[in-house]
């Protein structure tokens, strides 16, 4: 499935007229939620575009991918890549990665607290996850599903039902879920650009408070957390 997902969406890029690349703003707030280091693992990292944003905090960027053709594309970004199935486990030796980013991935995974146990396996004492996924609790996916009658869909992909997300996650469950796991000092983060880019943003947030918008204005949630030493 995701190797035709790739196929047609490296193709799409290549019809597409280039022009100034447009920024990520899941990337973005996942890079300044980042602290650093030697040697990173971008779990299913894709065409390897995240890369391009944390070039100058990490000597060497790791990848884990599925698809094999977007592999190539991610390795001509500079990405160490190998190609894995995440259900499964992360080729790695233990204790590796000073830092890894997981990335709207553990969505669409059967059994995301694999995943996220393989993650804390193969990073080093002290080191750094963050990652990413849909926020269920956001406004417009409870609008949608109290007042539409229609249950949200958390992704803008339409090559499969959904986006192929499995799982549906609120930030209580993440903490849970990284918690049992073994990880600690978690903290939530959001793009602070988008206060400065919108005065209804600003006046929700200053009405409503901090935590209240971060719950239930913010389609997605970062999240940061670390192994124990």
């Amino acid at each position: 499935m995701y190797e035709q997902y790739w196929h047609e969406r490296i193709k799409k890029s290549k019809n597409e007229v280039r022009g100034e690349a447009k920024l990520n703003e899941i990337f973005e707030t996942a890079s300044t939620a980042l602290t650093g280091g030697n040697r990173i693992l971008d779990v299913g990292c894709g065409d390897g575009s995240f890369s391009r944003y944390i070039k100058d905090k990490f000597k060497r960027l790791y990848g884990a991918e599925i698809s094999e053709e977007v592999a190539h594309v991610a390795q001509k970004q500079g990405v160490f890549l190998s190609l894995m199935d995440l259900n499964i486990s992360l080729s790695y030796k233990d204790n590796t990665f000073d830092a890894v980013t997981c990335l709207d991935v553990i969505e669409h995974l059967p059994d995301p607290r694999l995943l996220l146990a393989e993650i804390y396996r193969v990073l080093r004492p002290g080191g750094q996850l963050v990652s990413t996924t849909p926020n269920i609790r956001y406004f417009r996916n409870l609008y949608k599903l109290i007042f539409k009658g229609t249950f949200p869909h958390t992704s803008a992909d339409t090559s499969v039902w959904g986006g192929g997300h499995l799982h549906y996650f609120t930030r209580r469950d993440l903490n849970t879920l990284l918690n049992k796991v073994g990880f600690k000092k978690i903290t939530f983060s959001i793009n602070k650009d988008q206060f400065r880019l919108s005065k209804k943003r600003r006046l929700i947030r200053l009405l409503l408070g901090e935590k209240t918008f971060e719950e239930w204005f913010c389609g997605s949630i970062t999240i940061s957390a670390y192994k124990e030493f």
